[in-house]
């Protein structure tokens, strides 16, 4: 049964990392690209804390400069969330703590990117917490940590 369910796991790391890179980027990449990502630190289900880095040669680089720093700070159990190849742009980080219908407190991150806006940034951050975050509604709110353009 374990097994199982860790095939699961795995099974839906892989769509969700994949979905949150049509939330994270904002355009197809051109000539100019580059790399920058967000990574979530989790436990028991739990987000704790998030990492983002910018400017990196490519998404891949930046998703390990992110979990180097995180693994770092302490944090054993790092994810990548988004990532984006726009050379410039926003990145938006949205962060949300509620109470799943099972009565646990959750932390939950949201981060997105846009070539075009920060408002568009901030709308890719709120889609990208939905996907991660199944039990967040948008009733519930959230805050903006980090609004950056880089």
């Amino acid at each position: 049964m374990n097994c199982i369910a860790n095939s699961f796991r795995i099974l839906l790391f892989t769509l969700l990392w994949h979905a949150s890179f049509s939330y994270g980027q904002s355009s197809a990449p051109d000539a100019t690209t580059s790399g920058a990502a967000c990574v979530i630190a989790k436990q028991l289900g739990n987000s704790i804390a998030i990492e983002w880095a910018l400017g990196e040669p490519s998404v891949d680089q930046a998703i390990e400069r992110a979990k180097q720093a995180l693994h770092a700070r302490g944090y054993e159990h790092v994810f990548p969330q988004a990532g984006s190849s726009d050379a410039h742009g926003w990145m938006v980080i949205i962060q949300t703590r509620y109470q799943t219908y099972t009565g646990r407190e959750r932390t939950s991150y949201g981060c997105g990117f846009s070539a075009q806006s920060s408002a568009m940034a901030e709308a890719n951050a709120q889609k990208n917490l939905r996907a991660y975050s199944w039990g967040w509604k948008e009733r519930m709110g959230y805050q903006v940590i980090e609004n950056l353009k880089y």
